[in-house]
C-alpha cells in the first residue's frame, strides 16, 4: 500500500516538474526508510547522475573557453531579441572584440527587457524558470535549462574531489524547514542527510550530531553561519567532531571569525565555493589555497572598477561581471552581478596558474560596506578582528540603520570579559570615526533571513 502510494505521489509531482528537479527536490519527501534502502543501494558513484553528467566530467577541463565564449556571444546576437537589437548582424571574432564591442548589462536592464531576453521560439519543455535569490530587493526571474545541473554539479563535484571526497553522503544544513516531527530528510540520489537550520539548538544539533555517527558520514554541506552555529552547539556539549572530514561551505561568504574555529580551533578543512543563480561563474578553494580558483570552462569572468573599466591587475576591488556558457534559452552576457572581488596577486602553490584567483567574495556593494557618518564608508574587511577575540564569542552580527552609528550583535561565551568589551568598543569606534557611535548588544542567538541565510551585515542605508 505505501508503495503505491509512493509511486502516486511521484507521478503527481513529476507532472509539476521535470525529473531532475524531483530527484534533487522531491524524492527527499519520499519516508526516510523507503530513502535509506535506497541509499544503500546507490553504489553508482558518476553514474547516478545519468549519461549527460558523465559526458560533460570526464571531458571538464578539455573545453576551449575562448570558444564557448564566442560561440556563445554569436549565438545571442543570432537568436535573442535584446542581443539582436543592439549589435545586428555583428560577429565577434576575437576576445579582443568581445570586450571592445559587447557592452555589459545588469539586473535592472535584464528586467526592463526581460521578454527580448528570451531565445526566439523557445522550447518550453526543455527549460523551468527560477528566481535570483533576491538580497538586493526584488528577485529577478530566469529561464533556465532542466540540464543545468549536469554542469553544475560536474564543476562543483570536480572541486570537492581536491579534498578527497568521492561521492560519499553528505549532511545537509541549508534553507530547508521541516515539518514538525520530522527530524530529517534523506535524497537517496543524490546522497544527502538533510536538516532543518532553522531548529537549531543544542539538543537538535546532538540528534544531528548523533545521525551523523550512525551513519558514518563525514562531510557536511551547509551555509557558512548554519554549520558554525552546529559546530558551537557541539564544542560546548563536548561532542567529537573530528571525525568530520570537510565542512562545504555555499552560498555566503565565510568569515574570520567561522574560518578560524572551523580551521584553527576544529581543524576541519573548508571547501567554499562561489556561485549563484544566473549560473555565468564557478569559483572554489582547494586545499592548498583558500582562496577561490575561478572555473574557466563554466563561464567567462570578468572584474569591473568604478569607472566601467575592465580590471587586470591585482589587488584591485571591483564587481563580478559573468557570461553564460550553458544557457541558451536566457543568455546572460557581461552580466554584472553586483558582488565584489579582487585577483590575488600570486597562484595556488598547487594548482600553479591553471587558474586565476579571487580574494574573499563579498554580496551586493551596498551590503558589504559601513557608512561613516561624513558619508564615507568602511569595508567588512576593515573590522576585522583578531583571532584571540573569535575564542571569547559564539557569534558577530552587524545592524546598521543610521550613517555614523553601528549596532554589534555578540553572543558571549564563558571567556568573554569586561576587557573584551573595551576593546570591542575602541576597534570600532576607531574603524568609524571619533564622531561614531556603537552600541555592543548581547544576545543568544544572531539574526537568521527568512531564506535561512545569514547576512554578517544588515545595512538599512539607501544611497
Amino acid at each position: 500500500m505505501k508503495l503505491s502510494r509512493l509511486r502516486i505521489l511521484f507521478f503527481l509531482h513529476y507532472h509539476k516538474m521535470n525529473l531532475a528537479d524531483y530527484l534533487k527536490t522531491g524524492i527527499s519527501k519520499w519516508p526516510n526508510w523507503l530513502n535509506l534502502l535506497l541509499l544503500h543501494c546507490n553504489i553508482f558513484g558518476k553514474y547516478a547522475y545519468g549519461t549527460g553528467y558523465v559526458k560533460v566530467i570526464k571531458h571538464i577541463d578539455e573545453a576551449d573557453w575562448e570558444k564557448q565564449l564566442l560561440e556563445m556571444v554569436n549565438y545571442a546576437i543570432e537568436h535573442v531579441q535584446y542581443y539582436r537589437k543592439r549589435y545586428g548582424g555583428l560577429r565577434v571574432n576575437t576576445l579582443a572584440e568581445f570586450k571592445e564591442k559587447i557592452r555589459f548589462i545588469d539586473k535592472k536592464e535584464v528586467m526592463e527587457h526581460w521578454e527580448e531576453f528570451v531565445v526566439d521560439n523557445i522550447d518550453w519543455s526543455k527549460c523551468v524558470t527560477g528566481t535570483t535569490g533576491g538580497t538586493s530587493g526584488k528577485p529577478m526571474k530566469l529561464v533556465i535549462p532542466k540540464n543545468r545541473y549536469i554542469h553544475s554539479l560536474a564543476f562543483w563535484h570536480k572541486e570537492l574531489k581536491w579534498y578527497g571526497w568521492n561521492y560519499d553522503t553528505r549532511v545537509v544544513i541549508r534553507n530547508h524547514k521541516l515539518e514538525k516531527g520530522r527530524d530529517y530528510m534523506v535524497n537517496p540520489i543524490l546522497k544527502e542527510f538533510i536538516f532543518d537550520a532553522f531548529r537549531m539548538d543544542a539538543d537538535y544539533a546532538k540528534r544531528v550530531w548523533q545521525i551523523m555517527r550512525k551513519h558514518h558520514i563525514r562531510y557536511i554541506h551547509a551555509y557558512p553561519s548554519a554549520v558554525y552555529q552546529f559546530l558551537k552547539y557541539c564544542t560546548n556539549q563536548n561532542l567529537d567532531t573530528s571525525f568530520i572530514k570537510l565542512c562545504i561551505l555555499t552560498s555566503e561568504g565565510v568569515t574570520d571569525e567561522q574560518r578560524h574555529f572551523i580551521e584553527k580551533e576544529l581543524y576541519i578543512p573548508i571547501y567554499a565555493s562561489y556561485g549563484h543563480s544566473e549560473k555565468l561563474i564557478m569559483a572554489g578553494s582547494c586545499p592548498g589555497s583558500e582562496y577561490y580558483h575561478i572555473e574557466p570552462c563554466y563561464g567567462y569572468c570578468e572584474l569591473l572598477d568604478d569607472n566601467g573599466k575592465i580590471i587586470s591587475e591585482k589587488n584591485k576591488q571591483g564587481e563580478l561581471v559573468g557570461t553564460t556558457f550553458i544557457n541558451k534559452y536566457f543568455p546572460l552576457i557581461r552580466y554584472r552581478t553586483g558582488d565584489i572581488s579582487s585577483y590575488v596577486d600570486h597562484h595556488c602553490p598547487i594548482h600553479k596558474e591553471e587558474y586565476r584567483l579571487l580574494s574573499g567574495i563579498w554580496g551586493h556593494w551596498d551590503k558589504s560596506v559601513i557608512y561613516r557618518k561624513d558619508g564615507g564608508y568602511t569595508s567588512l574587511t576593515a573590522l576585522n578582528l583578531h583571532s584571540e577575540i573569535y575564542e571569547h564569542i559564539d557569534g558577530l552580527q552587524y545592524i546598521q540603520e543610521k550613517k555614523g552609528e553601528l549596532i554589534v550583535l555578540i553572543i558571549p561565551n564563558t571567556k568573554y570579559t569586561d576587557t573584551d568589551t573595551r576593546f570591542l568598543k575602541s576597534h570600532f569606534e576607531s574603524a568609524l570615526g571619533e564622531d561614531a557611535r556603537v552600541e555592543l548588544k548581547y544576545v543568544n542567538k544572531l539574526i537568521i533571513q527568512s531564506n535561512g541565510k545569514f547576512l554578517p551585515l544588515i545595512s538599512k542605508i539607501t544611497t
